[in-house]
């Protein structure tokens, strides 16, 4: 008996074979959460990427600026961010007015809430020091994300935002009213 269990023990035929059947499933496991992560990845970086294009875009704006163009530009930037079930725009002018930061105008799209002078303390924090009578731009951008595979990763909210001074004006002006003046 002893010379068969010993027998058995130096014996490594098939031992790639059961090496395969073991090691296969965390493998595949690994790839799928690689190809996970990386798209969630993906879409952070498009988010940011695009949170800054709508920024500059509002920044060059030399004429009025409606609701309807922040709809425009976030319906655009959702196009761009492939693999996002919600995204939600808020553009803001923010000015320095006496020492204290002022809200000129807010437009939320898509389920975002307008920045009134009341909750402008919630998003100070991301603001750079203005002088009296500057004003910045405020673009800010939520997108859900839901992973492809279940592989451990949940539904991520991805925030995004990005302040840039106007660049050909000292304001971009916003009219809430919806529709421009016929000409």
């Amino acid at each position: 008996m002893m010379q068969k269990l010993r027998r058995f023990a130096r014996d490594d035929g098939a031992a790639v074979a059961m090496e395969t059947v073991l090691i296969t499933p965390l493998l595949v496991w690994a790839y799928m959460m690689s190809f996970a992560f990386f798209d969630a990845y993906r879409v952070y970086n498009t988010t940011v990427k695009t949170t800054y294009m709508v920024a500059d875009m509002l920044s060059r704006q030399t004429g009025q600026v409606y609701t309807h163009d922040i709809q425009g530009m976030a319906d655009v930037a959702g196009s761009i961010v492939r693999g996002a079930s919600n995204l939600r725009m808020r553009a803001s002018q923010i000015s320095m007015v006496a020492g204290n930061f002022t809200v000129d105008w807010s437009e939320g799209v898509n389920g975002a809430a307008d920045l009134f002078d009341v909750n402008l303390p919630d998003v100070e924090h991301m603001l750079p020091t203005l002088p009296d009578g500057e004003s910045v731009v405020l673009v800010e951008m939520t997108v859900t994300y839901e992973a492809p595979l279940n592989v451990g990763l949940t539904v991520a909210q991805f925030d995004s935002f990005t302040v840039v001074r106007p660049r050909y004006a000292g304001q971009v002006i916003c009219c809430s009213s919806g529709v421009p003046p016929s000409t």
